[in-house]
């Protein structure tokens, strides 16, 4: 059964046009909307899915698309309140892949989003910023989602 669904999912991928990317939200993985036309990433809710290798494949195969053809602003909307260590490695690779544009004039904004008194998220997002180029907004809002 596991094998039909990954087919199924593999030729919906494939098939479908990925002008938009959409997966909701679930208690253990963020909704995530990737949008060509605009040039937007959004991550939105807790980030420790039980197969982080699988759930951000979808991602990589989206960025592997988007990227040769990046809009001149790429922005990323991250709204998380938790992120496991698995996940904190996929964001670093998905953040390194979109540094990359950035060489060649394009730039790419990120958005992070954290709750008033989340000071843990606030510093994981700093990490972040000293590692790449791009530019980095830090938002405190009172709710995420």
């Amino acid at each position: 059964m596991a094998v039909i669904r990954e087919e199924l999912w593999t030729y919906k991928f494939r098939t479908m046009s990925q002008r938009h990317f959409h997966l909701d939200r679930t208690e253990t993985s963020p909704q995530v909307d990737l949008d060509v036309d605009n040039g937007i990433m959004e991550f939105i809710g807790r980030s420790l899915p039980h197969n982080s290798e699988q759930f951000y494949a979808r991602v990589y195969g989206w960025l592997e698309e988007y990227l040769p053809n990046a809009k001149d602003k790429t922005t990323v909307n991250m709204k998380l309140d938790y992120l496991d260590t698995s996940s904190s490695k996929h964001f670093y690779n998905i953040f390194s892949r979109l540094d990359a544009v950035t060489e060649g004039g394009r730039r790419v904004e990120v958005n992070w989003h954290f709750e008033t008194g989340d000071e843990e998220m606030a510093e994981t997002g700093k990490d972040y910023q000293s590692l790449f180029k791009m530019d980095f907004a830090f938002i405190e809002v009172e709710e995420l989602f």
